[in-house]
């Protein structure tokens, strides 16, 4: 099965170490094509993705891509949180201004809603690590 490599992070690895693609074909046991192929085109099989990692000392996981999709709906997810917050404000804030509460009110309210934006965008972090 094929995966996606983040290619430019794997030369970038790479090329810290000082090392060509002929030395880390050495260092991952694999051959000087594969490693061409896998930072030209982006996609390898996962043994060719965990014997680089391996040689470049880095979990599997931080050289695949991830993909677009999943990259979209993080994006969607802290726009719906910051849009709802905006909101949120500037209803408690006209609220408060209009004489309709009481700056305790407001504080309190704000207060819950930069909770409620937190906690929103800790469970968007989580899912979105878990893919």
């Amino acid at each position: 099965m094929k995966r996606s490599v983040h290619s430019k992070i794997m030369q970038r690895l790479r090329t810290e170490k000082g090392w060509s693609q002929e030395e880390l074909a050495i260092a991952s046991d694999l051959s000087t094509r594969t490693i061409q192929r896998l930072e030209a085109e982006g996609g390898g099989s996962i043994q060719s993705i965990k014997s680089v990692a391996s040689a470049l000392e880095v979990d599997m996981h931080n050289l695949e891509a991830k993909p677009r999709t999943q990259l979209v709906g993080v994006r969607w997810g802290y726009g719906g949180v910051a849009a709802g917050v905006v909101l949120a404000l500037i209803a408690i804030l006209a609220n408060w201004m209009t004489g309709n509460g009481s700056a305790y009110e407001a504080g309190v309210s704000l207060g819950l809603v930069g909770l409620l934006a937190g906690v929103s965008c800790a469970i968007i972090g989580w899912a979105s690590a878990r893919h």
